[in-house]
């Protein structure tokens, strides 16, 4: 009798240590927390005019959105040498600056307020974006003291979407990959997310990139919960929005 009621301790043991629950929430910054795509857009659109490139919106959002600035130049430029790519860069920077100055940044406030409750929850939260810019913009803002960790993607060798942001943003909240929900608005950071075997929230304000790949797809954060999340650890992916 004994022995039997150590082998269903045991199979008990073995589905609660494979059965993962959420503990920490990753947030993409650009798209996700603030909005300056626009912004982004109008820069890398300067930057390619001089190769006689018409770069739209949809150019943007579908093939470099999320991307660190050097490898978004060789992804539409793939022949250029690397030091005009270390130039262009430098020059999407400024074409940047500059129309940060004359133009607001808006702040999704649904994120702010479902950040602020995860938090109050008990639920880590980190900030994983590839952009140099996200950083001293939120702290700007006064947001940036809202996350327990900054994965500093824009120094990570391998951007999105490889997996190396994610993977460093859960190593910095303490928690597995598998007990993290990462919350993107970018093709190439659902992917990212998906590599690193994490769930993943997609955002889709304006319809033309679907992210496909997300756990489920919203097109605001507020409509979704902690119970939502919780529920994608428990089964297959969801279609919403």
């Amino acid at each position: 009798m004994a022995g039997s009621g150590s082998s269903v301790s045991k199979q008990s043991q073995k589905g609660v240590d494979n059965k993962m629950e959420f503990k920490g929430a990753i947030f993409d910054v650009d798209g996700v927390i603030i909005d300056t795509a626009h912004i982004h857009h109008k820069s890398w659109k300067e930057v390619f005019k001089t190769y006689g490139i018409n770069f739209t919106y949809n150019d943007f959002k579908n093939k470099i959105d999320g991307m660190p600035r050097g490898k978004g130049i060789k992804k539409i430029l793939p022949g250029l040498a690397k030091s005009r790519v270390d130039r262009e860069s430098a020059n999407k920077q400024k074409y940047f600056e500059s129309f940060l100055k004359k133009e607001k940044v808006k702040v999704f406030k649904s994120t702010i307020n479902f950040i602020k409750k995860i938090k109050a929850q008990g639920y880590k939260a980190a900030m994983a974006s590839s952009s140099r810019n996200a950083a001293p913009i939120l702290k700007k803002l006064g947001y940036y003291s809202l996350f327990d960790a900054d994965a500093e993607g824009a120094f990570i060798k391998k951007g999105k979407p490889y997996p190396d942001i994610f993977i460093k943003a859960a190593k910095e909240l303490k928690c597995s990959p598998k007990e993290c929900v990462v919350f993107e608005d970018a093709e190439s950071g659902v992917e990212a997310a998906k590599k690193a075997g994490m769930k993943c929230v997609g955002i889709n304000r304006t319809g033309p990139h679907s992210l496909r790949k997300a756990d489920i797809t919203v097109r605001d954060i507020r409509e979704i919960n902690t119970d939502i999340i919780k529920g994608l650890f428990k089964k297959g992916r969801v279609k919403n929005g």
